[in-house]
């Protein structure tokens, strides 16, 4: 039996609410801190994300103020998701989009969405330099429709270049090495008239060469020239998975299992703290139970529905920390603490203004895809006795 912690992007959901990024990181109120090294990011738009999933995961949180606001650092992306079906043809030119693979429909909305969210948080490209391979000018696309969806006159302003040097390494018409993609990052210093990045938007095989990640499609590896090329972090679409051509042992791991359950499970907070029925009946099995919310007795949706309105009502400034997060086999277990202050009723007790902080824990057990039942419990004890004065 496999038993081992593992860091997860959990939106920062819980039976009660969500926890926001400590202003003194940033100001984005829609950056958080979901585990002890990852952010998230959602966008401030009201809903731009034509019905995919726009969460944006960092890491490491520490280093968000230098990721996001720094004008000369490098952002090196893959291309966007793209159809595996069908494969690169031998031969193939560069620009012949006919017979070589090309992106999903569904990976140019994610792209737009990836980029509308880092936009409507202030993060736009100063300058932007691209592979002539189709999906990378696909992805190229997308971006640029996601950008100039907040601020299209911004975006106009940037300068776009083609660099045949980003091709495909060592393919026809290809980059035959990686020398001018070092140079160009190497030799980046910002934009004297724009702020923001330089966004480079390549290849797995080029940016495997040159720094040694394994990339998935659509991800971005932040650079520093200043530091020697150092990589300081990723930045993706939590809905970043790892595609069959270059993650071919990750895909035959159990710890893709594991990830996926770990995925239901975070799907499972954001639903809950949104009292989101429809998204809860995607994730959870018919007859699913929650065991130890109403102390001995088991409920179904409405009634643990009900009992977590109960509790989140009856607290403001309401926060949600992970502290640790288990998996083994196919059960995975949450660990955390709730905070707030005590200004509605709560099992009965009326509102003193008094601080609380109390104890949470969570184990879900997952068959067929689907949580089949949760044992979710609170320290009730230690809440009435803070609510009461005890």
């Amino acid at each position: 039996m496999k038993h081992y912690i593992l860091s997860t992007a959990f939106a920062a959901m819980s039976l009660v609410g969500h926890q926001t990024m400590a202003q003194s990181v940033t100001d984005w109120d829609t950056i958080q801190q979901v585990s002890t090294h990852i952010g998230g990011m959602t966008s401030t738009l009201d809903d731009p994300f034509f019905g995919v999933d726009g969460t944006v995961g960092f890491e490491p949180y520490q280093a968000a103020d230098d990721m996001f606001s720094r004008g000369d650092l490098v952002y090196l992306m893959r291309h966007g998701p793209t159809d595996w079906s069908k494969r690169d043809e031998n031969g193939v030119a560069s620009t012949d989009c006919e017979n070589q693979r090309v992106m999903t429909e569904l990976g140019k909305l994610q792209m737009t969405t990836f980029a509308t969210t880092l936009a409507s948080n202030g993060v736009f490209p100063s300058q932007i330099v691209v592979s002539e391979w189709c999906r990378n000018q696909q992805t190229l696309e997308a971006m640029l429709a996601g950008f100039s969806g907040v601020d299209a006159e911004r975006v106009s302003d940037v300068p776009i270049e083609t660099d045949k040097d980003l091709n495909l390494l060592l393919s026809l018409n290809g980059a035959p090495n990686v020398d001018s993609l070092r140079e160009r990052i190497s030799s980046w210093d910002g934009d004297p008239d724009r702020s923001g990045p330089l966004l480079i938007i390549s290849h797995y095989t080029n940016i495997e060469e040159l720094t040694q990640f394994r990339v998935l499609e659509g991800e971005i590896l932040v650079i520093d020239p200043d530091l020697d090329n150092r990589v300081l972090g990723y930045i993706r679409l939590d809905s970043a998975a790892p595609d069959e051509g270059h993650f071919a042992d990750t895909l035959d791991s159990p710890l893709l299992a594991d990830s996926d359950s770990l995925r239901m499970v975070e799907r499972y907070y954001e639903a809950v703290g949104k009292n989101d029925l429809n998204a809860l009946d995607e994730i959870i099995a018919d007859g699913w139970v929650s065991r130890g919310i109403n102390g001995s007795s088991n409920t179904d949706v409405d009634g643990f529905l009900s009992r977590v309105d109960e509790i989140s009502s009856g607290l403001s400034d309401r926060q949600f920390n992970v502290e640790e997060t288990y998996i083994s086999d196919n059960v995975v277990t949450v660990i955390g603490s709730v905070s707030g202050t005590h200004t509605g009723e709560i099992f009965g007790i009326a509102p003193t203004g008094n601080e609380v902080e109390f104890q949470s824990i969570a184990v879900h057990i997952i068959e067929d895809s689907v949580i089949q039942e949760s044992w979710q419990m609170i320290d009730r004890i230690s809440l009435i006795k803070q609510i009461s004065g005890q």
